[in-house]
């Protein structure tokens, strides 16, 4: 059954001060290549596992393949990608959003020619206080770890979030809720989650932040 996540808003208290937080935004730069060869009808390796931003280079050392990871063919693709059918190419593709991905080479996707991309959130850590609210560009997460609710500080100027999404530490979507919000304050329910370490994914009309807890 499907974990259920209650949301609800109310502006805290700066006694929150004496709280340590942690917050992290998504990072578009340090990007990293990773190099897939298409051969002997296969893809080497047949599964990466990357991180959001990086680059997968598929290179074509003989025969005639493709590169098919369009949703028609994969409809749970958060995007599509892929490249025509012929030989000697070499095919490069940016990954910005997280989630799996699945593809193949269409005409010997039957010999079991296919392949698989985990892309994980990318963050950037560090740390802070409701005092750093006077940064607006930072959202703030606290208490960090925390046991039965975590709260976000949201700055004045953020434009209104649309979604959030919880990731375990592996990349694997565990919820998310779709909602219009433009309060200042907004408490998150995680006393049904499992130990261990999360990443909260916030995405707002134009723009997404990565924000890393610990529940304990």
């Amino acid at each position: 059954m499907p974990m259920k996540t209650n949301f609800t808003f109310k502006t805290f208290r700066y006694s929150a001060l004496t709280f340590v937080l942690a917050y992290l935004s998504l990072n578009l730069n340090g990007q990293t290549s990773h190099n897939v060869s298409v051969a002997n009808f296969s893809f080497t390796p047949q599964e990466l596992t990357i991180t959001a931003g990086d680059e997968v280079v598929w290179k074509n050392n003989g025969g005639t393949h493709n590169v098919n990871g369009s949703m028609s063919v994969y409809d749970f693709n958060p995007v599509s990608f892929g490249n025509n059918l012929g030989s000697g190419w070499t095919y490069k593709f940016v990954f910005n959003t997280a989630g799996t991905y699945n593809y193949q080479c269409d005409p010997h996707a039957a010999m079991g020619m296919v392949g698989k991309i985990v892309v994980n959130p990318k963050v950037v850590t560090g740390a802070g206080t409701l005092a750093d609210s006077n940064n607006l560009d930072n959202i703030l997460l606290f208490p960090n770890p925390a046991s039965q609710f975590v709260g976000l500080k949201i700055p004045r100027n953020y434009s209104p979030i649309r979604s959030l999404k919880v990731y375990n530490i592996t990349g694997a979507l565990i919820e998310q809720k779709a909602f219009p919000g433009t309060d200042e304050t907004l408490r998150f329910d995680i006393s049904r989650y499992n130990n261990g370490v999360y990443l909260m994914e916030i995405n707002s009309e134009n723009r997404k932040d990565v924000l890393k807890f610990l529940k304990q």
